[in-house]
């Protein structure tokens, strides 16, 4: 639950002899960057190739074979499939690629939106969503008319669980400001109650007495939380659904315009006014989540109307989205000192919080660092776009050649086994002092969206 089921990457062992370079990492948080990796990193991505099919899920005949899993097998989660496939199509996995866009489809279909995870407890929730994109970037691939035009009737099922504002809505994502929307979840109490104790309760020192009133409270905010992805984070000052997210606008302004794009290319005529909804949700974006002080896009808040205290890496959304003008970019990218370190983007700037959290200052996670990448170079901003890919490509590289810590402990019905990491791997999150980070729980060795994030990068720094 909460990421803490991983991909597993089977990879036959790959011997690295190890570097005193780890220990000479030359790096700079802005301005010129020397990688010390770089004469491993096509060694590992050629690893990484090798190795797609090894990790995929094996179905079964007749059923998808797809490296994120199949919904027919085993796990598969949601945004983690756009950044996986990023790399995918870079390796020339198309089939694979394929397969994890049918199964989202498939859920997103039979369920009415597209789940956190295939699993029951991931089921009361979506997660930021990209499908869309991920129909749109594999189409060149497959040219198949049919396929396309499938696909556009999931996902208008798709953009009205997002935006729905009747009494039937699977969630509730209405804002007080019409045409933006917000995070939420439609878990019932039980799993509210659930989710409070043990899982908050471990995690913040909650109270285990707590009314019960008070206990749905702040399960709800933090279920809310869940469907941003970053579960857990100081971005929402936990209260998720006070907040109209700027990511998620962004991504549904994609939609829309590739709504667009999908009637034009299967011909189809008197569709939807596609046209004029991105041109409102654009403006209404840069109305409300553009802080023109901060010089960068933040979360708002439309009940206290403000903007969120926390920077994130998502202020990089309105980039990847294309909707930001060209000062607008070049304020947010002057302001990535407040996320950028020595290895990467990290997931937010630091807050003054009592406990740790997945997805705060700390944390360095593939997928900001492909957002961040295609972000940047959607405005030209190719240098820091080849930084932040060389940071990912060291910070990976060096864990994959030494792995630190060198173990971690693990703990089963009150057992502790002390486990030895193994070189040759890629894992599920990083730190920003370049390590595997074991904060809250011990990373799981992951190829996902790590190896996927690794992949795009290395085509992107092997392209300048």
């Amino acid at each position: 639950m909460f990421r803490l089921s991983a991909f597993i990457l089977l990879c036959t062992a790959f011997l690295l002899t190890a570097s005193p370079e780890a220990a000479a990492q030359k790096r700079t948080a802005t301005g010129v960057y020397h990688p010390t990796f770089e004469r491993r990193w096509i060694l590992i991505d050629s690893t990484l190739k090798n190795n797609w099919r090894s990790v995929s899920g094996h179905c079964g005949p007749g059923l998808t074979d797809s490296f994120v899993y199949s919904f027919w097998c085993n796990l598969q989660f949601y945004w983690d499939t756009y950044f996986t496939q990023l790399g995918l199509l870079k390796h020339g996995e198309i089939k694979l690629a394929e397969g994890g866009v049918n199964n989202l489809l498939h859920l997103a279909d039979s369920l009415g939106f597209a789940p956190n995870a295939n699993a029951e407890w991931g089921s009361n929730r979506s997660q930021p969503p990209y499908l869309s994109m991920m129909v749109k970037e594999l189409y060149p691939y497959l040219q198949n008319k049919n396929w396309l035009k499938n696909a556009y009737r999931i996902l208008l099922k798709e953009y009205q669980f997002w935006t729905d504002t009747s009494i039937y809505a699977i969630e509730n994502h209405n804002t007080s400001i019409a045409g933006l929307q917000r995070y939420f979840h439609h878990a019932t109490k039980n799993q509210l109650l659930e989710l409070y104790h043990p899982e908050l309760t471990s995690r913040f020192a909650f109270s285990t007495t707590a009314d019960t009133a008070d206990m749905l409270a702040i399960a709800s905010n933090y279920a809310a939380e869940a469907e941003t992805g970053m579960d857990f984070t100081t971005r929402f000052e936990h209260r998720c659904p006070d907040f109209a997210a700027v990511d998620l606008n962004c991504n549904l302004y994609l939609y829309e315009t590739n709504f667009e794009w999908m009637e034009k290319e299967l011909g189809i005529e008197g569709g939807y006014a596609w046209a004029q909804k991105p041109a409102v949700r654009k403006a209404l974006i840069n109305k409300y989540c553009w802080n023109e002080k901060r010089g960068i896009y933040l979360d708002y808040d439309f009940v206290n109307k403000r903007h969120s205290n926390i920077a994130a890496a998502t202020m990089l959304s309105p980039l990847y989205a294309g909707i930001a003008s060209a000062q607008q970019s070049k304020r947010t990218v002057a302001n990535l000192k407040m996320l950028e370190c020595g290895w990467g983007i990290t997931s937010t700037q630091a807050a003054n919080e009592k406990f740790s959290f997945q997805w705060d200052h700390y944390s360095v996670w593939a997928p900001f660092q492909s957002l961040s990448i295609i972000a940047l170079n959607n405005y030209g901003f190719k240098k820091e776009a080849k930084r932040i890919a060389s940071k990912y490509l060291n910070l990976v590289a060096a864990n994959f050649e030494k792995p630190t810590p060198a173990f971690f402990i693990k703990n089963e019905n009150g057992v502790e086994t002390k486990v030895i990491r193994q070189y040759g791997k890629t894992y599920e999150k990083y730190t920003r002092d370049g390590k595997i980070n074991d904060r809250e729980y011990n990373a799981s060795v992951l190829a996902g969206w790590s190896a996927g994030a690794f992949a795009y990068a290395y085509f992107i720094v092997s392209q300048h």
